[in-house]
């Protein structure tokens, strides 16, 4: 009976790696990407530390979907890899100046990181008209 007990308590599906790791951040509600931090990733879920690099970006709600790139280590035989994913907040920890943001994936794939760099610079224009 304990250990059915135990199985209920412990829920994750998949192992979770600690890991801090480069990410970007992007969402149509944001409207401004931003380069944060992993705290961990498993293969149903991240954990990002909601600190960005450049100017504050507003900390998303419970339910809102967000686009996260995260950088991989270079291989040089490979180039530079990242992992994009599309994930759905599902909870916003710790303290308001310094919240951590956990994410359920809803879809992963693995690109090259140059890739993402020329989609970003492509849009910028696009993004700039919008905003006039």
């Amino acid at each position: 009976m304990a250990s059915k007990e135990m199985k209920n308590i412990n829920r994750r599906e998949s192992p979770r790696i600690e890991i801090q790791l480069r990410c970007h951040v992007t969402s149509p509600a944001l409207w401004a990407g931003t380069t944060m931090t992993t705290e961990n990733i498993s293969r149903s879920g991240i954990m990002v530390a909601w600190r960005g690099e450049g100017p504050a970006v507003a900390v998303p709600g419970v339910g809102q979907i967000v686009t996260v790139e995260i950088e991989l280590p270079a291989n040089h035989g490979f180039g530079q890899k990242c992992i994009h994913c599309q994930g759905t907040v599902t909870r916003v920890t710790g303290a308001p100046e310094s919240p951590n943001v956990a994410l359920r994936v809803n879809y992963m794939d693995f690109r090259s990181f140059h890739d993402r760099i020329r989609a970003v610079e492509a849009l910028t224009p696009v993004a700039s008209s919008w905003m006039a």
